[in-house]
């Protein structure tokens, strides 16, 4: 009797199944080395953003704002319609697993990835008023020449002192390190936040003037000295870092007045993570390439 396990002699030798040839083992490796080396570049330029607290805020804000966009993505009603047609195309009966209910929402691990990131931020920003601090110094020193700008500067330190303080007591009494009847004294913390919040309007708002201001100076300075083509690049540098600013500030101004009316002006909460993560795109685009 033959055993069948083994090759026929008059059989030709062929590999056996499931064994690949060596090439395409040399393939594989390649591939794999490949995605190591693309791997240990996104890591490098990573630990490079994130060797500084602005870095790592930026990285956060990043992940924070992604995952409130991905989680109203996949609750939305068009991603479930396609989840449940997907379901029936392949015969599968459609369950409450493929309906979004409140219950979920609220226990999604997108949204708990959002609000650990928000925490994370606001404990990086507890260090923030020594470099505002130190602004304000700068400021005193060395002052804009314009006086304009000037006055603008030192409403803009002292708004975004304010605003910081407001949000630095307020988080610190829900973790129990501040006295809560201290807070509660002055409101709470729901009302220091929204001064803290409205504190941070007062920046948005005064830096379309700041903005207005420094395009006037930079038109006053073209239109008498003109434009080399040495300071051709440097002009081009900061014609961008003027629209990045504004872009900025624009994606900042509806959602931070809604943020600073108790009701809110009636913006969709679903589109706070997307409009945010627009107001920062631009900057974390450039600190991105900065690494390469």
């Amino acid at each position: 009797m033959v055993d069948d396990k083994a090759p026929s002699a008059a059989a030709p030798s062929s590999p056996a199944v499931g064994n690949s040839s060596p090439t395409s083992k040399g393939a594989a490796q390649r591939r794999l080395l490949a995605a190591l080396r693309a791997t240990d570049i996104v890591n490098g330029r990573l630990n490079k953003i994130m060797s500084s607290a602005a870095g790592q805020e930026r990285v956060f804000a990043f992940v924070q704002y992604t995952s409130h966009i991905l989680h109203h993505i996949l609750a939305s009603a068009p991603w479930i319609t396609l989840q449940t047609r997907v379901g029936l195309l392949a015969r599968l009966r459609a369950s409450s697993n493929s309906k979004t209910t409140p219950s979920t929402l609220q226990t999604s691990p997108l949204l708990a990835l959002s609000s650990l990131m928000s925490e994370a931020r606001y404990m990086l920003r507890l260090l923030g008023l020594f470099p505002l601090l130190a602004w304000g110094v700068d400021t005193l020193k060395s002052p804009p020449s314009d006086p304009i700008l000037h006055a603008l500067t030192v409403l803009q330190v002292i708004s975004n002192l304010i605003y910081q303080t407001l949000e630095n007591v307020a988080f610190l009494s829900r973790k129990g390190v501040v006295s809560k009847r201290f807070i509660n004294r002055w409101g709470g913390a729901g009302k220091w936040d929204l001064w803290s919040t409205r504190a941070w309007f007062g920046h948005i708002f005064l830096q379309y003037f700041v903005l207005w201001r420094a395009r006037e100076l930079r038109k006053k300075a073209e239109a008498e000295a003109g434009v080399s083509k040495e300071k051709q690049a440097s002009l081009s540098a900061e014609v961008r870092a003027w629209k990045k600013s504004l872009v900025n500030n624009a994606c900042w101004t509806p959602l931070c007045l809604h943020w600073s009316v108790e009701k809110g002006i009636g913006f969709p909460g679903h589109l706070t993570g997307f409009v945010s993560f627009l107001a920062g795109a631009w900057g974390f685009y450039d600190i991105w390439n900065s690494t390469a």
